[in-house]
C-alpha cells in the first residue's frame, strides 16, 4: 500500500541515568546527572490517503502517426512544419512524382481499353474472357496507380498538430525509416500502460488517475483509466491500457516522461504521521 507522505510526527523523551561517584578521602555521596535528547516535536494532521497502482512513461497523442510514404523516393516538398495545425486531408507531403507519372500512364491506358472492350462486350462483339482480361487489367492497374498516388501525396488522416518533422526536401526517403513528419491529436493525450495479471482484476475503467511531470514540479494533473483491454499480449502476458489526460491548452507535450498513481480506494481527514516517526513495534512518542 503507498501512502502520501506527510509532514507531522510528535516525538519526545528524555533518557536519564544515575551515576555514583566516590572519594577516597571524602564521605560518599550520591550524584544525579540528567542528559537531555534533543527533540522535534510536530502536530498530527488529519490528510487524504490512498491506495494506488503506478505506472510511468511517455505521453503521446489521442490519435499520434508517422507520416510517410510506402515506396522510397525523393522528398520533393514538405508543405508543413513544427506546430503546425492542419485539418483532415490538407496535403503535407509531396515526393518525386516520377514514377507517379509513369504509373498513371499505365492506368489511363488500361482504362480506355477497358471501356472499349466494355462497350464490344455490351454488343456482344467479343469473348466473355476477352472483357474479363480487360477488366482484370483494369483493376490492377487502378490499384497501382492509387497506391503510388497514396506514397506521392502524403495528406492529413486526421485534424492535428504537426509535432515533430524528421527530413527535409531533397532527402531520399526509404520505408523502415522513422516517418517525415509526426502528426498528433494534442489536446488530448495518453500515457500507454502494461499492466501485470495480480494488478488487472484491481483496476476498472473510469478510476481516476493523478500524474506527475518532472517538467512542471509540484502540480498534480488529473486523468482517468480507459481502453483497458480484456485479454493479455501473447508474448509479454501483459495487459494493456491508456491513462487518458485532457490538455485543452497544450501546456503538456507529447513525447516526455510521466508518472502517474491509479487511485484504488482513497480515505479523507485520516490521522497520519511520516513513517521516520515509527519505531521498533509501531511504537510512537506522544
Amino acid at each position: 500500500m503507498k501512502f502520501k507522505s506527510i509532514t507531522a510526527i510528535l516525538l519526545a523523551g528524555f533518557l536519564a541515568f544515575l551515576v555514583f561517584g566516590c572519594n577516597e578521602n571524602s564521605k560518599k555521596t550520591d550524584e544525579f546527572i540528567v542528559s537531555a535528547m534533543p527533540v522535534k516535536t510536530e502536530i498530527v494532521r488529519k490528510e487524504e490517503i490512498y491506495d494506488s497502482i503506478s505506472f510511468s512513461g511517455r505521453l503521446k497523442g489521442e490519435k499520434d502517426i508517422m507520416i510517410m510514404p510506402q515506396m522510397p523516393g525523393e522528398i520533393e516538398e514538405i508543405l508543413v512544419g513544427v506546430n503546425d495545425r492542419v485539418m483532415k486531408d490538407d496535403l503535407l507531403v509531396r515526393m518525386n512524382a516520377a514514377v507517379l507519372e509513369q504509373t498513371e500512364a499505365q492506368y489511363e491506358a488500361a482504362r480506355k481499353s477497358y471501356e472499349r472492350m466494355e462497350s464490344l462486350y455490351a454488343d456482344k462483339l467479343i469473348a466473355p474472357q476477352a472483357y474479363d482480361q480487360a477488366k482484370a487489367g483494369y483493376d490492377t492497374a487502378k490499384a497501382a496507380y492509387r497506391q503510388v498516388l497514396a506514397s506521392t501525396e502524403l495528406k492529413a488522416p486526421f485534424q492535428g498538430t504537426i509535432v515533430g518533422k524528421y527530413f527535409d526536401e531533397h532527402d531520399l526517403y526509404s520505408p523502415g525509416r522513422r516517418g517525415i513528419l509526426r502528426l498528433a491529436q494534442i489536446y488530448t493525450l495518453k500515457l500507454p500502460i502494461s499492466v501485470v495479471a495480480k494488478d488487472y482484476t484491481r483496476l476498472r475503467e473510469g478510476m481516476e488517475a493523478r500524474i506527475k511531470i518532472d517538467l512542471f514540479p509540484g502540480q498534480i494533473f488529473s486523468g482517468y483509466l480507459m481502453e483497458l483491454s480484456p485479454g493479455a499480449d501473447p508474448v509479454t502476458g501483459l495487459f494493456a491500457g491508456n491513462i487518458i489526460i485532457d490538455n485543452p491548452e497544450g501546456k503538456l507535450l507529447v513525447g516526455i516522461f510521466t508518472k502517474a498513481d491509479i487511485i484504488l480506494n482513497q480515505k479523507d481527514n485520516s490521522l497520519v504521521i511520516p513513517s521516520t516517526a515509527l519505531l521498533s513495534d509501531n511504537v510512537v512518542f506522544i
